[in-house]
């Protein structure tokens, strides 16, 4: 009974085995057809773009592309060759001494340096005479257009262009195109507006449509995705980007593949309009389509007008805030200006005073008078005043002015002089000599003393006195002239 039942499972085992195999013989075949079908297509495919390109390169005939490319790959004697050279190399150079190896490292550097040159000599020879170099950075997925500066070289950034690689993109290298398409056919087979070959099967061409010259039949899933890696191999741009490389970039045009992923170019990375959202009939065009059916023209146009009515709207909204505001700031300005005289009238009117008349009197009295102002005295001598007294004042009594503003007063101020002796001289000999006084003449009688002569002064001989003072002198008037002549006889005869 055990062994049927073994024997039983072994067949069972056996017949799912040999279906397995069947299967796995079907597959290999039905694989094997399709690999040579695609594979007689491409060539014929590939044929036809050669011919055409040769025939006219820039005419703008429809060529159909395959997308899809494999990798380059080395023979494996070629690989394991360069392996041992390489080892034999370091082998080599484990035995060199230091100075050897520096000096091998020195020639090595030399070399590539030398062979750096010729590169970028081959690379200035081949775009000679063309306007333009293209650079793809695969790892930001963008790409940059430079022009030449004045010395001829590429180092002018012109444009950059979102973009989309693939897996088969290279990522080094510089190519020559040679040859474009108005539309091209891809895998699927769906077709791409404005192709320019790179390499191979290497393009530059728009997303993909899925109807040959239909330009509504975008797949706009792929277009929302521009700027990732999406394609097999070729570069995706817009349509405005792609019909650029075609209308301004001639044949041989050189195109860089690099990859940077933390700096897309000089001139950044741009975006795109995503259109999926935008339903039907928008979501079936590229939004920088040119052709005037693009339904996207109105509706940019429209959104843009609307966006310049908003920017519109909110440049008259900030103006208006900033006059409303400009109005504040004036009317505080204002405000406060007021206040600010209001404040320096009234502190005006507090300092507001009336210049008194000090004319005539002292100088220290008149000080006290114009305490309230900033005094300067200043003298004069005038012996028909009073000495010490205001001669005249720069500024008018009653006129107003402000505490503190400047007056000067001239004050008299007469040259002090000692007095003189006059006693004993005649009336007219002493006011000739008190000329500088005030003289002021009384009489007394005194017989002992000559009639008619000084006997007494004011101001005693020799004191100091100021001109114009005044000063008394008497004179001796005896009224019996007889008497005394005759007493002066007897004296006479005295002597």
């Amino acid at each position: 009974m055990d062994e049927n039942l073994k024997s039983q499972k072994v067949k069972d085992v056996l017949k799912v085995v040999a279906i397995c195999a069947g299967v796995l013989v079907c597959v290999a075949a039905i694989s094997f057809g399709m690999y040579e079908f695609f594979k007689a297509r491409t060539q014929n495919n590939v044929q036809a773009v050669a011919q055409n390109g040769q025939a006219n390169s820039e005419n703008e005939s429809q060529v159909e592309v395959i997308e899809l490319i494999d990798p380059e790959t080395l023979d494996e004697e070629e690989l394991e060759g360069e392996e041992n050279t390489e080892e034999a190399e370091e082998v080599e150079e484990e035995n060199l001494s230091e100075e050897e190896k520096q000096k091998r490292a020195e020639e090595k550097k030399k070399k590539e340096e030398e062979q750096k040159k010729k590169q970028e000599e081959a690379k200035k020879a081949q775009s000679q005479g063309k306007p333009y170099w293209i650079k793809v950075n695969c790892a930001a997925n963008t790409v940059t257009v430079y022009g030449k500066d004045g010395d001829g070289n590429y180092t002018v950034p012109v444009r950059a262009m979102v973009c989309s690689v693939g897996s088969s993109t290279p990522r080094s290298g510089v190519y020559h195109t040679p040859q474009k398409a108005r539309w091209g056919t891809l895998i699927g087979p769906v077709w791409g507006q404005y192709c320019t070959r790179i390499t191979g099967q290497i393009l530059f061409h728009s997303v993909p449509y899925l109807r040959q010259n239909d330009p509504s039949s975008l797949e706009y899933w792929e277009y929302d995705r521009l700027g990732t890696q999406r394609s097999l191999g070729c570069i995706r741009l817009t349509v405005a980007d792609a019909q650029w490389i075609y209308n301004n970039c001639p044949l041989g045009t050189s195109v860089e593949f690099y990859s940077n992923a933390s700096n897309p170019g000089p001139l950044g990375k741009p975006g795109i309009q995503p259109v999926t959202a935008a339903g039907e009939p928008y979501r079936g065009w590229d939004p920088t389509d040119p052709n005037p059916n693009n339904p996207w023209k109105n509706k940019l146009k429209k959104e843009e007008e609307e966006r310049k009515a908003r920017e519109e709207a909110e440049r008259k909204a900030e103006e208006e805030r900033k006059a409303k505001e400009e109005a504040e700031r004036k009317a505080e300005q204002e405000r406060k200006a007021k206040e600010e005289a209001e404040r320096k009238a009234e502190e005006a009117k507090k300092n507001e005073i009336t210049i008194p008349n000090v004319i005539g009197k002292a100088e220290s009295i008149a000080k006290n008078d114009l305490k309230d102002l900033n005094v300067t005295v200043k003298y004069s001598e005038d012996a028909s005043k009073s000495n010490g007294v205001v001669l005249s004042q720069s500024i008018n009594g009653g006129t107003k002015a402000k505490k503190g503003d400047k007056i000067t007063i001239t004050v008299n101020k007469i040259t002090e002089i000692s007095v003189p002796n006059v006693v004993g001289m005649s009336e007219t000999a002493a006011r000739n000599t008190l000329k500088d006084f005030v003289v002021t003449v009384k009489y007394a009688e005194d017989k002992n003393k000559r009639d008619g002569t000084v006997i007494q002064q004011s101001l005693k001989n020799g004191i100091k006195a100021k001109k114009g003072d005044s000063i008394t002198i008497t004179l001796n008037k005896i009224n019996n002239s007889t008497e005394d002549n005759e007493g002066n006889n007897d004296e006479n005869n005295e002597n």
